[in-house]
């Protein structure tokens, strides 16, 4: 297995269990990963260096402050758990599978350094995927499209809706928008800062007010589009937006393919569809740079 990419290793658990994995580590990866424990949340957290990889406790976790936790998952960060669960390592499972997952991090930080390699000279290709109506699932709809190291950014309206993020009060497309506005220099380092690793894609959510993303005005997107294009590092870039966003910008003109998602159980959803089908038809030229596609089809598995 291989394990270069990896150099600082922190566990946080309280009990017998850390010591026991701590010694585990230090016998089965190379002497040139450190591993750090920690019994406390306070302990980690004055600690200054920071790690590739974080194992935490599940408790220990939700001992540190939002905002600890929120920076962490921008990290990789593995909660050590009871319980079976995806992106975590269960304490009864053998710990060859918590090996076999501290690879995988190395093998994907590989293969995201491979594509940046292939992709330096070429423009990030810019995709809208656009609901009419609210879709709490437009993020998993959006992922069916998406490949290794593409960037999914939530530009719908959550507030009104009561959902409370799961990284945290705040949607960090929200704090985004901020800097759209200033016309930010290093907005690319911004944005990067903001993503949260997940699976193989990398996700910003959608704010908590729309306000933020009605504050921008056509030029501000414009600019920032721009921006992605021509300087960021990533093959595609997904813009997951509903309501009324597309009063804001000219998806013609800032997007290199347009996805409508339709729906066979909301009648008003469609007639949407059908009008903005028609708009499209009316002033794109060839080649076609949109599709249609029904959200049932993607979230049963029949789409392809």
């Amino acid at each position: 297995m291989d394990f270069s990419d990896i150099r600082t290793i922190i566990i946080g658990e309280a009990g017998e269990y850390g010591k026991r994995l701590v010694r585990y580590l230090e016998i089965h990866l190379s002497s040139a990963v450190r591993v750090y424990h920690f019994t406390t949340a306070e302990g980690m957290v004055s600690f200054k260096e920071e790690a590739e990889i974080y194992l935490l406790d599940e408790r220990f976790f939700k001992e540190l402050s939002e905002e600890k936790q929120k920076f962490l998952k921008q990290k990789k960060l593995i909660l050590l758990t009871w319980r079976e669960e995806q992106g975590s390592f269960c304490k009864y499972d053998n710990p060859q599978k918590l090996l076999d997952m501290l690879s995988d991090f190395t093998d994907y930080n590989s293969d995201l350094s491979d594509l940046a390699a292939e992709l330096k000279d070429t423009p990030t290709k810019l995709t809208i995927v656009y609901s009419p109506v609210y879709d709490e699932y437009l993020e998993q709809i959006a992922r069916s499209f998406m490949s290794l190291g593409d960037v999914y950014m939530g530009a719908e309206d959550l507030g009104y809706k009561g959902i409370d993020s799961e990284y945290g009060e705040g949607g960090d497309m929200g704090d985004l928008c901020y800097y759209i506005h200033l016309r930010e220099e290093n907005i690319l380092d911004i944005l990067q800062d903001m993503l949260i690793p997940k699976e193989e894609v990398q996700v910003l959510h959608s704010p908590d007010l729309y306000f933020y993303l009605r504050e921008l005005t056509k030029e501000d997107y414009a600019w920032f589009f721009d921006k992605i294009k021509k300087e960021s590092p990533y093959r595609e870039v997904f813009w997951g937006a509903g309501n009324c966003f597309v009063a804001n910008v000219d998806m013609l003109r800032f997007f290199d393919q347009v996805i409508l998602i339709d729906s066979r159980k909301n009648p008003r959803q469609s007639i949407f569809c059908d009008r903005l089908e028609r708009v499209l038809n009316i002033n794109q030229g060839e080649p076609q740079i949109w599709q249609r596609i029904y959200r049932e089809d993607i979230l049963d598995g029949t789409a392809w």
